[in-house]
């Protein structure tokens, strides 16, 4: 008989993170990354060596051997190895975008530092919109991954896999992108700000709530039936769902069709009429009016701004 999967499991398995690009490289002091914003999750890890992260809006953050850095938002950012070092364009630096074979800048003999920096997907993240309370993640998540560690050994084995192609590395990559939220989702508990649907997730009885509406996000669901899942009677559940993830059931489903929209807007070749109702809404007119309420703007004005940020 098959195990039954947890809750944070079946989420990471339904959500499917995608890994984009990897490299690794040793640098030589000074040396300097610009990236721009885009509509992916950017990941920096530090085998050996020291570098500063710049952000817009938060100062500098100064970064040691043994710690990974993610930006969930795809925020522009600078990494460099000291305050005043110059910076180029990521893509000048990294000329081989499929991150084949590790490379070597030197641009001094000048200290050394070894970057393992990559690209990856995972959409809760990318399309949620703006309710920070149910949805978002920090926009800075530095968590420690020393040498030997699981968060070290799977961004190893992430960039072995891109770089080294062999039968079977799709498969190879699906599973270790998956391995990897799991790890940095179970290290959020180390922060004070994270997703309230992560709480939602970890709560026997709000669990198979939460993933009946991510699974079944078109059905039309009462706040009756919901309690029926959770086993409590229809108040007490709105209530501890209020509790826990800041909102009530039947917002949380309107905000999650949303974001399965906003996929489909960037990712599908569907119509916003087409959306609107493999999403469950009963107009388009609802659709739009939902999609503004948590996106601030159309569906077209977001596939248009999306478009533009990932050209």
């Amino acid at each position: 008989m098959q195990k039954k999967l947890d809750p944070l499991s079946q989420f990471v398995q339904l959500i499917s993170p995608s890994s984009e690009i990897f490299t690794h490289v040793t640098l030589s002091a000074p040396w300097g990354i610009e990236a721009d914003q885009l509509n992916l999750a950017y990941v920096a890890y530090l085998p050996a060596g020291t570098c500063v992260l710049e952000l817009e809006g938060r100062g500098s953050v100064a970064l040691s051997a043994g710690q990974m850095l993610i930006l969930p938002y795809g925020h522009a950012h600078c990494i460099k190895s000291d305050i005043n070092a110059k910076c180029v364009k990521v893509n000048e630096l990294f000329y081989d975008k499929n991150g084949t074979g590790e490379q070597r800048h030197n641009a001094s003999n000048g200290d050394s530092c070894e970057l393992v920096y990559g690209t990856f997907s995972f959409a809760p993240m990318q399309h949620w919109g703006k309710d920070a309370l149910i949805g978002s993640l920090p926009e800075l998540i530095v968590l420690n991954a020393p040498s030997g560690s699981r968060l070290a050994q799977l961004l190893t084995w992430l960039y072995q896999e891109n770089s080294q192609p062999k039968a079977g590395q799709s498969l190879a990559i699906e599973y270790l992108m998956q391995l990897l939220l799991i790890e940095m989702l179970r290290n959020l508990d180390h922060f004070t700000h994270q997703p309230s649907w992560m709480a939602a997730l970890q709560d026997t009885r709000l669990a198979p709530v939460i993933l009946a509406i991510q699974q079944q996000f078109c059905h039309d669901w009462t706040v009756d039936e919901l309690a029926c899942l959770a086993a409590m009677s229809r108040s007490v559940f709105a209530e501890k769902f209020k509790t826990t993830t800041g909102t009530s059931p039947l917002l949380f489903l309107r905000q999650w069709r949303c974001f399965i929209a906003a996929q489909w807007l960037v990712n599908e070749r569907f119509t916003v009429a087409q959306i609107a109702h493999k999403v469950g809404f009963q107009s388009v007119d609802v659709f739009i009016r939902n999609f503004r309420q948590f996106h601030d703007c159309t569906p077209k004005q977001y596939a248009t701004r999306v478009a533009k940020t990932n050209p």
